[in-house]
């Protein structure tokens, strides 16, 4: 009965309709996630959710059926289309993010399998619905840029307001985009496989807009927990060296190890524990300037984390290339990198959860 009832559902209405579009179009091979993937191997979909992203960019040309649009018979106004087609669940789900960028050609249908149109000639309708630069999803007489081109941040703020049916989805779903692979734990939790994912981020790249993430919380550690927490960063960029050098940080088992300069403070930690300090992140914001993000100590161990979280903060920028300054405003330090100073590592958990587990184990 459940079998007679599948080949009767939608699902092979879909794939029916879908090959002899392709036929039609005169394609040879067609691949549709409802069939052309065995979901119950786990060794099979793990390969299939690792390699999607360069299979949408090696396919000649990939459609996107929209169940709930319908242009109808009559012609309709844009104005009354355009708001069909954003409001579409297509739109709010994880995994529909890589079909939209990834491919050189997108193509978009109705619920009756009648054409709307290419992600070219939508584009300007696809950014204001989705938030991404339309340079992302269809240039000018050219091919869109390549993803790996917007910031980290951009590329999280893209997904943050988007869902998954299970949770560590939302980490899997966004593999691609950064070119990353890694092993799909199932069971592990949304916010341990987003984790992972910022580890293998960093693992490859020196973006640092990976940290200029906020949440209405008073602490945490160096890692978001959720990419909601990026919802409000697509505008976030990259930015020169305002007057010091690079942050140097990278993952170790203690978290994100940090190296900033030592100035001596150290030494009387009871009282830096009272200090909060400001790291200038290599960022921007177009109204706010430049940004950094603040950290106080948590022990005597040399383990720091995150304060003050639900914002970003202005900061200074140094006039002495390759030196670092200190400001004082309401008890706070600016710590500015620094290729003169001797260098001091601290580290900062990627989550508070990940501390909780560090000093339990110490007991």
């Amino acid at each position: 009965m459940y079998k007679k009832r599948a080949a009767e559902g939608p699902g092979l209405s879909k794939i029916l309709a879908f090959c002899a579009l392709a036929l039609k179009k005169r394609y040879t091979w067609v691949w549709i996630d409802t069939c052309c993937m065995d979901k119950k191997s786990s060794a099979e979909l793990s390969e299939a959710i690792n390699s999607m992203f360069k299979w949408y960019q090696s396919a000649e040309e990939c459609v996107v059926y929209l169940s709930d649009v319908s242009l109808g018979e009559e012609e309709v106004r844009f104005e009354e289309f355009a708001t069909k087609f954003s409001a579409s669940s297509w739109f709010t789900r994880g995994w529909t993010l890589q079909e939209l960028l990834a491919p050189k050609q997108l193509t978009f249908y109705d619920t009756d399998w009648k054409e709307i149109g290419g992600k070219d000639l939508l584009c300007d309708l696809i950014s204001a619905t989705t938030g991404i630069d339309k340079l992302f999803i269809a240039g000018d007489s050219k091919p869109p840029l390549y993803v790996g081109l917007a910031t980290v941040a951009a590329r999280m703020s893209w997904v943050a307001m988007r869902k998954t049916s299970r949770s560590e989805d939302m980490a899997y779903c966004l593999l691609g985009l950064f070119d990353v692979n890694m092993p799909l734990l199932y069971g592990e939790g949304a916010e341990k496989a987003f984790l992972r994912l910022q580890t293998e981020i960093i693992s490859k790249s020196d973006d640092e807009t990976i940290f200029a993430w906020t949440a209405n919380i008073a602490s945490s550690g160096m890692l978001a927990t959720s990419p909601r927490f990026f919802a409000g960063s697509g505008v976030i960029q990259k930015a020169p060296i305002y007057g010091y050098s690079e942050l140097r940080y990278w993952m170790t088992n203690k978290g994100v190890a940090l190296q900033i300069p030592d100035d001596g403070w150290q030494a009387n930690l009871s009282q830096a524990i009272d200090t909060v300090i400001t790291i200038p992140l290599h960022i921007e914001h177009d109204a706010y300037g430049a940004l950094g993000i603040q950290i106080q100590p948590i022990n005597s161990r040399n383990m720091w984390h995150r304060k003050r979280c639900y914002s970003l903060i202005p900061v200074p920028k140094s006039k002495d290339k390759y030196t670092w300054a200190r400001d004082t405003w309401d008890r706070d330090t600016y710590m500015f990198p620094s290729e003169e100073k001797p260098p001091h590592v601290i580290y900062i958990p990627a989550s508070l959860s990940e501390l909780s587990i560090q000093n339990s184990s110490t007991r």
